[in-house]
C-alpha cells in the first residue's frame, strides 16, 4: 500500500584513478540565494553519473549552480564522467573519472562508499538526463532532518511511476511550486534518489552481482531490505525533476526489453514469486513490451 500525508488526488494526465577538482573557468554561476550552509544539518555528496551527452550533463551542474549549491560547504559535488571526456562548464564541482563505465549502479555505489569513507551523512545520485526544480536539493534533503527512520528519498517527478509522480505536472522543472508533503512509499525510483548513508552501507548497498547490466530492478530490492530492516522509503513533493528519459539508454545500446529482464530476472532469483506483492505491485505488472506503468500495476492504485 501507498501512503501519503495528504488528502488531493492524483493527476495522472579499469581502475579507477583520482578525483580531478576542476574550479570555475567561465563566468561564475551567481546562486540565487545566499549560500552559508544548507538548510539541512546533513553533510551531503551529490554524485551525477554520465556517459558522454555532455549537454545533459551540464543542465544538471547549471541547475545545481543556480541554487548556489557547490557553493555550500556542506555539500560536495561530483560528476562521475564513465566515458571519459566530460569538460566541466562552470562551478565548484569535482569531477573523478573511473576509466571505464561503471554503469548507473556502479557509480552509485561508488557514491556510496565515498560518502561513507567521507563521513557524509546523506548520499545523492542524480541522473544526468534530468533538470532540477528550484530549490531542488533542499527540498530533497529536507525529509533528513525531521526523522531518523528514512533510508531512502526520492523527488517527484513526470515520469513512469504512478506512485511518484508529482500532484501537477510543470511545463517545464523550473515552473514546479513544491509542496511540504511526504509520500511513503514501498519503493523509490532511482533516477533522482538519497540515501540515508550509514543505513544503506549497512544493508550493503547496491547488488551490483544480481543487477549487473545497468542496475534496473536494484533500486527495487535495495527498498524491499530497507523496509525489511523497519526503515522508511519517502517521496517528497519538496522537490522535483522532469526526466527526458532514454537518453543514456540510447547511447550505449541499452532496450526497454533488456532492461526489463534485468530487472525480473534479478527480483525472481532474489525474492521468487512474493516480491512484486513486498513493493505493493500486482501480478500483471512489467508486461512484455511496456511503455509505462498504470493504475493496474498495482495492488492499490496509488492516491494522495
Amino acid at each position: 500500500m501507498l501512503h501519503c500525508r495528504c488528502t488531493s488526488p492524483p493527476d495522472l494526465t579499469g581502475p579507477d584513478v583520482r578525483d580531478q577538482f576542476v574550479r570555475r573557468s567561465w563566468a561564475p554561476c551567481v546562486p540565487c540565494r545566499a549560500v552559508t550552509s544548507s538548510s539541512t544539518t546533513a553533510s551531503t555528496l551529490v554524485v551525477i553519473p554520465a556517459f558522454g551527452s555532455p549537454e545533459l550533463t551540464d543542465a544538471v551542474v547549471h541547475d545545481l549552480c543556480r541554487d548556489g549549491n557547490d557553493l555550500d560547504p556542506d555539500v560536495r559535488i561530483v560528476v562521475v564522467d564513465n566515458a571519459g571526456d566530460y569538460v566541466l562548464p562552470q562551478g565548484r564541482i569535482s569531477v573523478h573519472r573511473p576509466g571505464r563505465n561503471l554503469r548507473w549502479i556502479g557509480a552509485a555505489n561508488w557514491a556510496l562508499e565515498t560518502s561513507s569513507r567521507e563521513g557524509h551523512a546523506v548520499c545523492v545520485v542524480l541522473n544526468n538526463d534530468i533538470r532540477l526544480s528550484p530549490g531542488f536539493l533542499d527540498g530533497l534533503l529536507a525529509p533528513f532532518s525531521t526523522t531518523d527512520d528514512i533510508a531512502l528519498a526520492a523527488a517527484c517527478y513526470d515520469d513512469f511511476w504512478l506512485h511518484q509522480r508529482a500532484h501537477t505536472i510543470p511545463s517545464t522543472a523550473a515552473e514546479y511550486v513544491p509542496r511540504d508533503v511526504l509520500r511513503d512509499v514501498d519503493f523509490c525510483d532511482g533516477t533522482a534518489i538519497a540515501f540515508a548513508v550509514p543505513a544503506v552501507v549497512e544493508l550493503g548497498g547496491l547488488d551490483e552481482v544480481t543487477f549487473q547490466r545497468h542496475g534496473y530492478g536494484a533500486d527495487i530490492d535495495l527498498a524491499i531490505r530497507v523496509r525489511a530492516a523497519r526503515l522508511r522509503c519517502v517521496v517528497t513533493e519538496g522537490a522535483y525533476v522532469s526526466h527526458l528519459r532514454r537518453q543514456t539508454m540510447n547511447r550505449t545500446g541499452q532496450s526497454s526489453e533488456g532492461n526489463r529482464a534485468e530487472i525480473l530476472d534479478g527480483l525472481n532469483a532474489k525474492w521468487g514469486d512474493t516480491w512484486r506483492a513486498n513493493v505493493g505491485l500486482g501480478p500483471d505488472s512489467f508486461p512484455a513490451h511496456n511503455v509505462g506503468s498504470g493504475a493496474s500495476w498495482y495492488l492499490s492504485p496509488p492516491v494522495w
